[in-house]
C-alpha cells in the first residue's frame, strides 16, 4: 500500500525526522523521583503483605505457620526484586571536565628560562 503524502513540505525544517528520545532522556528529575518512590513503596509492600496475609489465614484456619512463611516469602521476593533493580540501573556518566596536564621536569628544561 503506498505511503500517504506528508502534510509538511520536504524542504521544511520540521520534515526532517528528529531522533526519537529514549525514556531515560525524556524524564524530568521530579518524574524520576516519583518513579523511585513508587518502586520503593512497591518493594516494601511486597515484603510486608505476604506476612499479613499469612497471619490472616492463620487466624481463619487455626494454624500458626502461614504468617512466618509469608514473611519469609515476602522478604525473599523483595530481595530478588531489589537485586534485579540494582542490576538494571545504569551508573551515572562522569561529567566532562577540562583536564590539565602537569608539565614534566623535562618540559621545563627546553623552555629557555634564560638561566642556561
Amino acid at each position: 500500500m503506498p505511503k500517504p503524502p506528508s502534510p509538511v513540505p520536504p524542504d521544511h525544517p520540521a520534515s526532517a525526522e528528529a531522533p526519537s528520545a529514549t525514556p531515560d532522556d525524556a524524564t524530568s528529575p521530579v518524574g524520576e523521583a516519583f518513579a523511585w518512590a513508587s518502586r520503593i513503596l512497591a518493594i516494601g509492600l511486597a515484603m510486608f503483605l505476604p506476612g499479613v496475609g499469612g497471619n490472616w489465614l492463620d487466624s481463619r484456619l487455626g494454624t500458626r505457620f502461614l504468617g512466618p512463611v509469608g514473611l519469609i516469602f515476602g522478604f525473599t521476593a523483595a530481595l530478588v526484586w531489589l537485586v534485579q533493580i540494582g542490576n538494571s540501573v545504569k551508573p551515572p556518566l562522569p561529567k566532562k571536565t577540562k583536564r590539565y596536564r602537569i608539565p614534566s621536569p623535562s618540559d621545563e628544561r627546553g623552555k629557555g628560562t634564560g638561566n642556561d
